[in-house]
């Protein structure tokens, strides 16, 4: 099979050194109804009549109109909105100067359905969640130009849509556009009213439609771009139907990106192609001075410069890096292009890979750990917004290649492992891992990634790459090279498909391109790995990345205990080795920050360290990977110092102040007065006043604990409202965390008064369990406040709804779907109390402490704490279906997606702490 993709291989090479030595410009990017509508704009110079420049672009774009009056919208809203608005535009134009053509009727019922249906797209346009290059200003600029054709629009987000757009002109004045080539000229449209077109020159940068702006606005006729457009025209891909292309030509990206994906991929690359391209791009790297454009004209930028050096570096040309390296390196990162305002993750990929195939590293190794900090940075804070492609999975590839080829440097021993910070090193494994399960969740019972050839290419080579890495390996040792030959006999299936790229690569709008996908599908194709004979040693993990024996032996008892939850029951057990993996390095994470806020002193063992990032880790895992590390992270130490607070309070509150606890009362009182609430000083007696006044009256040592105890309370308080983003939220949320923070620790409270009242009583010892007499409220009502509120649930859930929330956005839409989530919190904090308790019901008996079971409710005549212990449990299985109600709800409001998965994870390992504690009691005796 290898032979036949060589042989399509070399014939993908040939038609593409065929266009490197014809006297024409070449790219193989898809039509683009946006650009085409510019261009049926021009108006012919050379006549006074109403004629147009390019009639046949006006006629393609009539064919291209659907039934309902819009363009098609290939991979997003925006790039329906683009086509829709420009070919309005080319319509109403038309309109207004050829009122006698004999079409004018045909063309009014086309104007007309098309504004209803750009009307519509606008409407229903999230504006918030679109990341397109520059399609603010795109956006706005053409809603403008419709208006002054007596066309105007209003939907909710305009606003929202304005204010980005002002936003980024504000960092663009006209002067920049005039002083030299810059970006700015590729979208010239989007300047129209901004700038003066007599200033510009005729470089547009390979835009089809910038140049068709220049030439309706320029008050002299450019011949050289009038004559670039007919070029267009006649050689894109459109190949003289009347349309365009986006960008043109595209020569060196293609090829560069061709011949660097074939030949990583281990398939031979011969002569005399080779040499064919070797010369074109060695010569457009020439005429950039080291640096090169998606075209020999075009710009220089890092992607392609970077893509073009290891393109000839598989074919034996060494080529110096130094002005890659000079022109595009930041402080922090490598930029695209000069001025760039966001970086790119795959820019940065494509040149980390570059210098990583560099024979000798040592110059590079600060630039090295520099672009690999960045990429590991992104993935963990799930802030990775890919510029130029639209599927995640294309950034994953990069990235999985990139560690693959990384791996294998450190393996060479031309890298050596100090290069990596004691950051790094624990990131790198968590990452790797989170991508490959995130992939590996998305593949298909058929063995695709969406029914995709192009996508499902991607997924085999992030796979294999994978792969390489030791722990990857290790673990899934059988399971990735049966994933990846059940993906590469799907490609096999449907060869007839891998020269049909789909819209997946961003421009102005998105597009795709034929080579590109036939690349990738080529190179996924033709070699994959084999699972390891079970003669065969598991690779050992480089030293750099070696766990202590007593972490992996703790993290491997937590995932035996794991195994045996309901939760967990029947799961592959390799995702579940994977979460483990992950949850040492996180665990030793934890270890570094256990003593941030709470003392140990006087606590005992703190074996529930090992499970906090394991529950969250195995659960993220269980769902796909989907949830940002990031916040993982952040959760994963919420649990923590959630766990040490209930410690503590029991600990050094309950036992130190046992029946005056009114003043532990007031210092929480006091702190939130201060921190967070502001309104509530007004309604409150003097907080602090009454503070000092009880701290008189205690003696010197007490005294001195009490003060001891506010500054405890007072990091963990500030710690959590004053979080980065808690910070950034709405003051109607964050006034919500402090109340159900304030709830959470005054809960401590009661339940350390109820305790005591409870501890006091007198009782036969034959009675079981001892019942709670005169308590000061029934067991619902129990259940449903102090006790849900001690369990941290409700709290957390707001603080978690602060860090999944997207920027100036409320998490839920509506007041129902507000309602429901606080329903879901409610309900799992109830249930998860009832299943604490039933865990726990011996250490609570023995320590004193008031557990569910006590209240009289369960006072049902004679019978023995199995029987209590399962009438409380079939209480929690009532809680349970009203939890299951309510997350059905939700979902049904919001529909599938990130929010409800995020709830999802939340209620999953909220309950699995529940489910634990039913299996073994974990916490800290006291």
């Amino acid at each position: 099979m290898n032979s036949s993709i060589v042989q399509q291989s070399t014939l993908l090479l040939k038609h593409i050194s065929t266009q490197c030595i014809s006297a024409e410009d070449f790219g193989f990017m898809t039509p683009s109804v946006y650009d085409t509508a510019w261009l049926s704009m021009i108006e012919n110079p050379d006549t006074e009549r109403n004629e147009w420049l390019f009639p046949e672009c006006f006629d393609f774009i009539l064919t291209s109109q659907s039934e309902e009056g819009s363009w098609q919208s290939y991979s997003s809203p925006v790039d329906g909105i683009l086509n829709t608005a420009a070919s309005l535009l080319s319509l109403k134009r038309r309109l207004a100067r050829c009122p006698d053509h004999p079409d004018y009727q045909d063309w009014a019922r086309r104007s007309f359905n098309a504004q209803t249906a750009l009307g519509k797209l606008l409407t229903h346009w999230d504006v918030l969640s679109s990341d397109q290059v520059g399609f603010e200003i795109l956006v706005v600029k053409h809603l403008s130009l419709l208006e002054d054709e007596g066309i105007r629009f209003s939907f909710s987000q305009y606003d929202a849509l304005q204010s980005l757009c002002d936003a980024k002109l504000g960092k663009l004045p006209p002067s920049s556009v005039y002083k030299a080539r810059s970006t700015l000229y590729h979208s010239l449209e989007s300047l129209i009213g901004h700038i003066d077109f007599d200033q510009a020159n005729g470089s547009m940068l390979g835009s089809p439609s910038s140049t068709a702006a220049y030439l309706i606005h320029s008050s002299t006729w450019d011949t050289k771009a009038e004559q670039y457009l007919r070029r267009v025209l006649k050689y894109g891909m459109g190949l003289g139907n009347g349309s365009v292309p986006c960008a043109w030509p595209t020569s060196v990206f293609e090829t560069a990106w061709v011949v660097s994906t074939l030949a990583a991929a281990g398939i031979p690359l011969n002569e005399p192609e080779t040499c064919i391209i070797s010369t074109f791009l060695g010569s457009a790297l020439e005429h950039g001075n080291g640096t090169v454009g998606f075209s020999p004209t075009a710009i220089p930028d890092a992607d392609d410069t970077a893509k073009a050096i290891a393109a000839l570096y598989y074919l034996n040309e060494d080529v110096s890096v130094r002005p890659l390296l000079s022109m595009f390196e930041t402080e922090n990162h490598f930029r695209t292009y000069s001025g760039e305002r966001n970086p790119s993750f795959s820019a940065n990929c494509n040149i980390l890979n570059c210098l990583l195939l560099q024979k000798d590293l040592t110059p590079y190794l600060g630039h090295i750990a520099k672009a690999i900090g960045f990429l590991c940075l992104q993935v963990f804070g799930e802030s990775v917004r890919e510029k130029w492609h639209t599927h995640d999975l294309y950034w994953i590839m990069l990235f999985s290649q990139t560690l693959g080829l990384l791996h294998d440097r450190v393996l060479d021993g031309s890298l050596s492992p100090g290069i990596f910070s004691p950051a790094l090193k624990n990131q790198l494994p968590v990452v790797s891992l989170q991508v490959l399960i995130r992939t590996m969740h998305l593949q298909k019972p058929d063995g695709s990634w969406q029914g995709l050839c192009e996508v499902t290419a991607y997924a085999i080579l992030t796979l294999s790459s994978l792969y390489r890495l030791p722990w990857c390996q290790r673990i899934f040792s059988d399971e990735i090279p049966s994933r990846i030959h059940l993906a590469q006999s799907f490609l096999f299936l449907n060869r007839s498909r891998w020269a049909s790229g789909h819209y997946l690569w961003i421009e102005k709008t998105t597009y795709a391109t034929d080579v590109l996908a036939e690349a990738y599908c080529l190179a996924a194709a033709f070699n994959s790995p084999s699972a390891p004979s079970q003669s065969e040693d598991p690779p050992c993990l480089p030293i750099t990345f070696v766990l202590h024996d007593n972490v992996t032996q703790a993290m491997r008892r937590a995932k035996a205990l794991l195994q045996r939850v309901p939760l967990f029951s029947g799961v592959n057990p390799r995702l579940l080795d994977a979460a483990s993996f992950q949850a040492c390095y996180e665990f030793a994470e934890l270890q570094q920050r256990r003593l941030d806020i709470f003392p140990r002193t006087g606590m005992g063992e703190d074996k529930y360290l090992t499970f906090i990032p394991l529950t969250w880790m195995a659960s993220n895992a269980l769902q796909g990977g989907f949830m940002s590390l990031s916040i993982l992270r952040d959760m994963i130490y919420l649990s923590m110092i959630n766990y040490q607070v209930d410690e503590y309070m029991e600990v050094v509150v309950e036992k130190q102040f046992q029946g005056d606890v009114d003043i532990v009362k007031s210092i929480i009182c006091d702190i939130f007065a201060e921190l967070c609430m502001a309104s509530a000083q007004s309604s409150r007696t003097g907080p602090r006043e009454a503070t000092l006044s009880l701290l008189d009256e205690q003696d010197n040592s007490s005294s001195l604990l009490l003060h001891d105890i506010g500054a405890v309370l007072r990091k963990y308080i500030t710690y959590i409202l004053l979080h980065p983003k808690v910070v950034v939220r709405p003051s109607r949320e964050r006034q919500h965390l402090a109340r159900e923070l304030e709830t959470f620790l005054l809960a401590h409270v009661a339940q350390a008064e109820d305790n005591l009242r409870f501890s006091k009583q007198e009782a036969a010892a034959t009675i079981l369990p001892l019942q709670y007499s005169n308590p000061r409220r029934t067991f619902y009502k129990w259940v449903r406040s102090t006790s849900a509120d001690h369990t941290s649930c409700p709290f957390s859930w707001i603080f978690f709804n602060c860090l999944i929330s997207a920027p100036n956005r409320s998490t839920y839409a509506t007041a129902r779907a507000s309602y429901v989530a606080e329903d879901i919190a409610r309900h799992l904090a109830s249930l998860c109390r009832m299943y604490n308790d039933y865990g726990s019901s011996s250490r609570d008996r023995q320590e004193g402490n008031l557990n569910s079971v006590n209240f009289p409710e369960f006072d049902l005549g004679p019978q023995n704490m199995e029987s209590v212990r399962d009438e409380l449990m079939s209480i929690a299985e009532y809680e349970r279906s009203g939890l299951n109600a309510a997350i059905f709800d939700l979902e049904g409001q919001l529909g599938k997606g990130h929010v409800v998965d995020a709830v999802k994870l939340f209620v999953n390992v909220t309950d699995l702490y529940g489910q634990i504690y039913v299996v073994k009691d974990i916490a800290t005796q006291k």
